[in-house]
């Protein structure tokens, strides 16, 4: 019964086939279903009661053996998810560092199947085993439920939610192992997805009564003008559409990556549209305090929470859609083809800089900040609050921005140089211009220097606005637009030597063959 099944499924998804032939073999169902079945009976015995008879004179009631549901249900709650969490992310890690090191999974690369077939059969069929056993144990966990009184809708909620878990978690473990393999990774993974479902598990653990079983009070939560915390219906849709679209970002970044380890994790393209996603996300979280903050201190304390959380987003954004150094060069040869055929100076078209896979990331990042600007400013400018406030808004988004097209120019540059391990002193490089400023003025007692900090240390304007002239604050300006003018040009007249470089080493190998041939002829 299980072979035609399996049968079928080859023909929609045959990785999936691969997977499942392999794994639900008879001994390992044997197996699953002998630790499922002890399992339950250990549960279903740890949470029973037997009661003695109750006698009346000469008329006594028969034992009776009762059980806790109630407990067999949150007891469950715990162990079918963590079975998940743990087992199916070592187990896929494990599978995919395996096929690594011996080289199949190139082979599957070459297979006429898509990338996204491939990955899907892996997330599908690699953890079946562990799939299998909590389909074992569903029923009693469904049952225990159903007797405990507790509400239906909380149930399939519960079982959708984790489910979406499982696929981020599943999708980030496969992201992680593309990226790179250390030591014991399985193991780490294992237990990183224990501790972060133990946090998920904790909440709903936190925000549901169960004696009687029903919904706390879940406070003033809104996102936009839908009230969350009063519809738990309404505040699980929204955790799950959450988890869906961080699901399918992390996946179409694995699936660029499985298809072509060479290519950036994410295109301009889809970076637009995650900062798009991620802002209008991130204002509807905050639109309820922002509204009601009339307070300057509130209000730019509620930014630059914002701009820290944008900071980081870019700085991901950065590290998924910069190029790497032969992808540059590679770019920088083609435009001085293009520079010769019409004589002028990196004929750049701007499509290209917007769109294209081996541009650099420059544009791409000026644009993700013209949109996040797009999502912001309006509420800015509509929220009643003084016009010198407004303002003051503005004009720490303008240096918050500015700061975050250095980085992503520092960024850039550290990716066009000849070094190994380019990432790590990407990194390092720029936590020293984040994290040194505000080190360095506050260990030398720099505080009343606030054009200083508003030129150099992210999110100081926040802070600073109260006792920062007009005059400060156009030179912090100006001299931001100074360190990126001269890194912009620093990096194209680098892309020039890169492009100038590599196209005589190109024109020199052209013209040596010729020779050869000549001398093999003589």
């Amino acid at each position: 019964m299980v072979l035609p099944l399996i049968e079928k499924l080859g023909d929609w998804n045959p990785q999936l086939m691969r997977e499942l032939k392999g794994r639900l073999k008879l001994r390992n169902r044997m197996i699953v279903l002998t630790i499922s079945l002890l399992l339950q009976s250990f549960i279903l015995l740890g949470y029973s009661e037997v009661r003695r008879p109750y006698c009346s004179g000469n008329d006594c009631d028969d034992f009776s053996l009762t059980f806790n549901w109630l407990e067999i249900f949150r007891t469950l709650n715990w162990i079918l998810p963590l079975v998940l969490f743990s087992i199916g992310i070592y187990i896929l890690i494990a599978d995919l560092v395996r096929e690594q090191r011996r080289g199949t999974l190139n082979f599957i690369r070459l297979s006429p199947q898509s990338s996204h077939s491939i990955l899907l059969g892996k997330v599908l069929g690699v953890p079946i085993l562990a799939y299998l056993g909590v389909a074992l144990t569903l029923p009693l966990h469904f049952t225990a439920g159903i007797l405990a009184g507790v509400p239906l809708g909380w149930t399939i909620g519960f079982y959708a939610l984790i489910g979406a878990v499982c696929a981020l978690f599943y999708t980030t473990a496969i992201l992680n192992t593309l990226l790179n393999q250390a030591p014991y990774q399985a193991i780490a993974g294992s237990f990183l997805g224990i501790w972060l479902g133990s946090s998920f598990l904790g909440f709903f653990e936190v925000q549901f009564e169960w004696y009687p079983p029903t919904y706390r009070y879940l406070g003033d939560w809104y996102w936009f003008f839908w009230n969350l915390s009063s519809q738990p219906l309404l505040l699980t849709l929204w955790i799950l559409i959450t988890i869906s679209v961080s699901t399918y970002w992390i996946w179409q970044a694995a699936n660029r990556l499985f298809h072509n380890p060479n290519r950036t994790m994410l295109s301009k393209q889809q970076s637009y549209w995650l900062v798009g996603s991620f802002q209008i996300w991130l204002l509807g979280l905050l639109w309820s305090q922002l509204n009601e903050s009339t307070r300057q201190d509130y209000f730019f304390g509620c930014l630059f929470a914002v701009s820290l959380v944008t900071l980081f987003l870019f700085i991901a954004v950065m590290w998924a859609t910069s190029p790497q150094r032969q992808t540059l060069l590679d770019w920088a040869r083609y435009e001085q083809g293009k520079t010769r055929a019409s004589q002028k100076l990196f004929n750049t078209s701007w499509a290209d800089l917007v769109l294209g896979k081996r541009s650099p990331v420059l544009v791409a990042i000026t644009l993700n900040l013209a949109i996040t600007g797009i999502v912001w400013l309006p509420w800015v400018l509509l929220l009643p609050l003084s016009s010198q406030t407004k303002i003051q808004a503005i004009a720490g988004l303008i240096l918050s921005a500015n700061l975050i097209l250095i980085y992503a120019l520092i960024n850039q540059l550290i990716l066009l140089k000849k070094r190994t391990k380019s990432g790590i002193l990407t990194a390092g490089t720029l936590s020293v211009v984040i994290l040194l400023p505000p080190v360095i003025l506050s260990a030398f007692s720099l505080q009343k220097m606030t054009g200083i900090w508003l030129f150099s240390v992210f999110g100081a304007p926040w802070m600073m606005f109260n006792q920062a002239s007009a005059i400060s604050v156009i030179l912090s300006l100006l001299g931001q637009w100074v360190i990126m003018g001269g890194l912009s040009f620093y990096l194209t007249q680098q892309l020039q030597r890169a492009g100038e470089s590599a196209s005589k080493s190109l024109f020199a190998s052209s013209s040596v063959l010729p020779s050869l041939k000549m001398g093999n002829r003589e």
